[in-house]
């Protein structure tokens, strides 16, 4: 779907964006919890320096909960950089199907922009864009761009929260202590997928009665 079309009026585009944002808070809840404990274990456990920079870098370059999660014990154990790149390829690999679903829907949007929705296309955004029910190609796009770009900021605001709470506490609390405290903490992306699960199945069950 080609995306030239009449540009959007100043109140279609601030209709579009807020239909974005609400679309987005359940995103947001899951995005900021998960990123916070994300950051907490990169900051507390991987053994990194500046540990607050590093979750503001790695979280502005790969949306990724499970990368983020299963990177931490590698950066721990300073496995080498191609095994790590090796392994967040093979995590991630699904997201290119979600791509070639999207080939048509994006063809014609200048680079930049495509770059950044490929960039950002994971199983969250996948969910709203796939079934946005704007049909205006510049409507469409927008919405994308803007849930892009909230779940974008939503995901590497918790993760870098939590690596600076850890930071702030390491003054005042033994690092072994702290590690220990963090014990558990990973079952946080498993409750949250059983969470959206839970709550995709009772919503499926409501559309089919």
């Amino acid at each position: 779907m080609s995306q030239r079309s009449s540009p959007l009026a100043p109140r279609e585009r601030r209709a579009v964006v807020r239909r974005a944002f609400f679309d987005s808070i359940p995103v947001l809840m899951g995005y900021t919890t998960m990123g916070f404990v994300a950051g907490v274990l990169l900051a507390a456990r991987a053994g990194v320096s500046c540990a607050t920079l590093w979750g503001l870098l790695t979280s502005a370059a790969c949306v990724s909960g499970t990368y983020s999660f299963a990177i931490v014990q590698p950066v721990a154990e300073r496995v080498p950089l191609a095994v790590i790149a090796a392994m967040v390829a093979s995590v991630n690999f699904r997201y290119a199907f979600y791509g070639f679903t999207m080939l048509g829907r994006w063809k014609g949007v200048p680079f930049l922009k495509k770059a950044f929705l490929v960039h950002m296309l994971t199983d969250e955004n996948f969910a709203l864009e796939a079934a946005c029910r704007y049909r205006a190609p510049s409507a469409h796009l927008l919405y994308c761009l803007s849930v892009s770009a909230m779940n974008f900021l939503y995901w590497v605001a918790g993760v870098t929260a939590g690596t600076f709470a850890v930071a702030v506490l390491q003054g005042a609390m033994d690092p072994d202590v702290l590690r220990s405290r963090t014990n558990g903490m990973e079952f946080a992306m498993v409750a949250l997928f059983l969470v959206i699960f839970t709550d995709q199945m009772k919503g499926f069950l409501r559309n089919g009665r």
